[in-house]
């Protein structure tokens, strides 16, 4: 074996020995806080605990000026027109030791380190700094270079807040829980979450329950202090309506009691959580609702601002829910979160429709993976590329090794899929949704294009695309390094160039199997190999997916001699080619068009999008016919039978496709492409949905349900979701279907890959259930969020029913074509609907 191969399969033999053998390993907690110094400046702080035994390196790692050594820790702030850098960051004392690995003297902390960055304030009001950190930390064995630490700190100018104090330490969850940006008090900074209750003690007597749960460090006061000179005492307040009467006072769980010396008074408090409970007695048979509010003051080594909430409790209903009175919009079931609807709960919804909760095992994701491979097999982007694949190998390989070429092509189309699981074994900061995100990029969409364009002139034979003479004469030597490496590249090749189709179902295998964050310690053992929860469901999805996707490549390829009883190469050849050209030219379309809706710029509307199709079909049969040539000698002489089938099947299609430039809805809507043009309504025509929705208005949604006693449709889908498309232009049309959705439901869609950027006072660092960090910047992000949090999935499209109060009514659905099958889900649902208002009666 050569050095380059051994070389070569070395590194996939490593690739494969961490993705058995990782493990995420964080020996160092980082803590952000800031703190306002005059009316112009302010003063970030990181401070870093480390685990014993490990180090992390300083701002500049040695004194040597042109030194190559170990990543020195840095601090980069995102732009704003509230704030900027002022001058560079500064850090503690640091030890300098002699490393004999790096060979030099090396700066660095061990136990604690802080580094501190001040910055010139140029907002009079309160605002957000956000940044990121890098670090590289290191032990006596292995150093590590972990996923950026994202942080945001609030900082409260003096001038918007006379006798500010420090702002309070951002843990890891507070420095990337956002507020609710449901509440009136949207900007307030909460280590508290607030979780209000309802318990039946008796007849016609309720306790309405709030609890508080405190981040480790934080506290609360008890409801009375000993003089009004100390902090705010937690303080509860209730509606006085004739509908129900006050049982005694608020009581609470046994406080802790210290002395204060900042207060100099004893002072009673509650650390870890706290509950608080009012006995209310209802006066006649109707219950009503109840709307009360709680004042607290949380602290930690100094003060918030006292904060109030409000709190609603339904006695019909039996719930209780944080809302914003100004707005009059129930949020509670968001709890603190705003991505995660406490009321839903997957596992037990009103009524189960029958269906029994899925409980993949391991070989059972492998084969709904091999599934889903196998039907991305048949996508536009990928079927194509099958004569192509098995054009190279007729060309280009000897007989006695072209068989084993195909069999080394098909195993690396696996080994890509397999290996792109490698980073959920390395890092918990890999959004789940980054497939789908991925699938829907404008600028991966776009370059996409321009690369199917450029096949389509190749094709078109104004040039050859062919790989470097060097790498060309390896490919006939497969006992060489650039035997492996060319067919590697060319497995590489197809992935990348097919992603864009093959994405979306990807995307939806890994959703369907994404899991809770319980079992991320867990370890299974999968080929053999012992993996860790959830990546080994993620590897054993991407095994299936890329076992069936290079399969039957490897099939094709390992038998190109099918090719061979076709007529030698001649005329016949261009026409194929010129064919392929003109298919490539029909995908470039899509490609753009998916840029264009997701962005939604109107310029590919669906009758430029269909204009376009019938232009190409139209030169693609005028080829066909001899009418034209784009070199000469190009293409074969006469009309044989399968030139004369195939320049039919072009004919009849391109004047199919006429009526998508008309506003027709018969012939117009073309239910046989739906999906793949833009949406009926993306037009020139002034066209409206056939269905009321609220499009990115979720509270909108649910106020209106509640107004109108109805359930809620919550449809998550995307602009490019080639599958939302024809759900809802082949099933949602359906008489029994429409009617049963326009009668009964409250619609609201939430499209995932919207771009609009949200209000930068909108804009956060989001800690996810799993511990990663990601950043919300557009509608998009808002939704896919909630998805990925609330209902554990992050494939489109995807369908749930919720009472007005966030309550899931039955388990969600997906892509369903079946017409009969989802209108059965929708009653299913209008039932439990009609079960949880009978109950709540009762």
């Amino acid at each position: 074996m050569s050095v380059g191969k051994g070389v070569f399969l070395s590194f996939i033999t490593m690739c494969i020995s961490i993705i058995t053998s990782a493990q995420i390993v964080e020996p160092v907690k980082w803590t952000f806080t800031a703190k306002t110094l005059s009316e112009t400046e302010a003063e970030i702080s990181a401070t870093a605990k480390i685990d014993g035994g490990w180090h992390v390196y300083a701002l500049k790692v040695s004194d040597k000026a042109d030194a190559i050594g170990p990543i020195p820790t840095s601090i980069k702030l995102d732009k704003s027109s509230k704030y900027e850098a002022l001058g560079k960051p500064s850090e503690g004392k640091y030890i300098t030791h002699y490393d004999p690995n790096f060979e030099m003297d090396l700066n660095y902390f061990e136990n604690t380190a802080v580094f501190k960055q001040k910055i010139k304030i140029k907002s009079q009001e309160k605002f957000k700094c956000v940044g990121t950190l890098e670090y590289m930390a290191c032990n006596d064995e292995k150093c590590i270079f972990p996923d950026p630490e994202l942080f945001e700190v609030v900082i409260q100018p003096m001038a918007a807040a006379e006798g500010a104090v420090e702002s309070a330490p951002a843990t890891d969850n507070a420095s990337t829980t956002p507020p609710n940006t449901n509440q009136s008090n949207t900007y307030k900074e909460s280590h508290v979450t607030w979780t209000p209750s309802i318990v039946k003690v008796g007849d016609h007597m309720y306790e309405l329950q709030m609890k508080a749960t405190m981040e480790p460090g934080w506290h609360i006061y008890g409801q009375k202090v000993e003089s009004n000179e100390g902090p705010v005492p937690t303080t509860f307040s209730f509606e006085a309506l004739p509908s129900y009467s006050l049982n005694g006072s608020v009581l609470e769980d046994k406080p802790k009691s210290e002395y204060d010396p900042n207060f100099m008074m004893n002072l009673n408090y509650f650390e870890g959580s706290a509950l608080f409970r009012q006995v209310v007695q209802v006066n006649g048979d109707e219950l009503p609702t109840i709307v009360g509010s709680v004042n607290f003051m949380q602290c930690y080594e100094s003060c918030l601002p006292p904060q109030t909430l409000f709190f609603k409790f339904d006695l019909a209903q039996m719930t209780g829910v944080l809302f914003d009175p100004l707005e009059n919009e129930a949020v509670t079931a968001m709890s603190n979160d705003p991505f995660k609807m406490a009321s839903v709960d997957l596992n037990a919804p009103i009524n189960d429709c029958g269906q029994e909760k899925a409980n993949f095992g391991l070989w059972a994701i492998f084969l709904f993976g091999l599934i889903g491979g196998l039907l991305a097999l048949l996508t536009p982007c990928v079927f194509p590329m099958i004569p192509l694949t098995v054009s190279y190998f007729t060309k280009g390989a000897h007989k006695e090794n072209g068989k084993a070429m195909a069999v080394m092509y098909g195993l690396f189309i696996f080994l890509i899929y397999f290996l792109l699981s490698l980073p959920f074994h390395l890092t918990k900061n890999v959004d789940p949704a980054v497939l789908n995100q991925i699938a829907t990029n404008v600028w991966l969409n776009l370059g996409f294009f321009i690369i199917f364009v450029v096949f389509a002139i190749s094709f078109f034979g104004f040039f050859e695309l062919t790989l470097p003479s060097s790498l060309a004469n390896k490919a006939d030597n497969a006992s060489n390094l650039g035997g492996l490496l060319g067919i590697f590249f060319m497995a590489l090749t197809l992935a990348i160039v097919s992603f864009s189709c093959t994405g979306p179902i990807l995307g939806s295998v890994l959703g369907s199997i994404y899991s809770d964050s319980d079992q991320i310690s867990a370890v299974v053992n999968f080929l053999g190999m012992e993996l860790a929860l959830p990546a080994a469901k993620v590897s054993a999805a991407m095994a299936g997916f890329g076992l069936a996707l290079g399969g039957p490549f490897a099939v094709f390829a390992a038998f190109p001699s099918l090719l061979k009883k076709l007529p030698k190469s001649g005329g016949w050849m261009d026409d194929f080619k010129v064919s392929l050209g003109f298919l490539e030219l029909g995908l470039a379309v899509k490609f753009i068009s998916n840029a264009d809706l997701v962005s939604q710029w109107g310029v590919l509307l669906r009758e430029v999008f269909f204009g376009i199709w019938i232009l190409l079909g139209a030169l693609w049969a005028a080829y066909l016919l001899g009418l034209y040539r784009f070199k000469p000698g190009q293409g074969s002489k006469g009309m044989s039978k399968t030139k004369l089938i195939v320049t039919a099947v072009v004919i009849i299609f391109t004047i199919r496709f006429v009526p998508g430039v008309m506003n027709h809805e018969g012939l117009g809507k073309m239910k046989f492409l739906s999906g793949f043009p833009p949406p009926w309504t993306y037009s020139f025509y002034e066209r409206k949905s056939e269905f009321e929705t609220h499009n990115n208005q979720l509270n909108e949604a649910l106020k209106l349900a509640k107004e109108q006693n109805k359930p809620v449709f919550l449809d998550f889908t995307g602009w490019a979701c080639v599958n939302c498309r024809k759900m809802e232009e082949n099933v949602w049309p359906e008489p029994e279907v429409r009617h049963l959705l326009d009668s009964n439901f409250v619609m609201c869609s939430l499209y995932v890959d919207e771009k609009t950027e949200l209000p930068a006072d909108q804009q956060f660092i989001y800690e996810t259930a799993q511990g990663r960090k990601k950043r919300i910047q557009d509608v998009g992000d808002r939704w896919a969020t909630l998805q990925t949090e609330t209902f554990n999935n992050n494939s489109q499209p995807f369908y749930a029913l919720l009472t007005p109060d966030g309550v899931l009514l039955t388990p969600p659905s997906q892509y369903t074509p079946d017409s009969e099958e989802y209108a059965e889900w929708l009653k299913c649902g209008l039932d439990a609907y009609t079960k949880s208002q009978a109950s709540a009666k009762k």
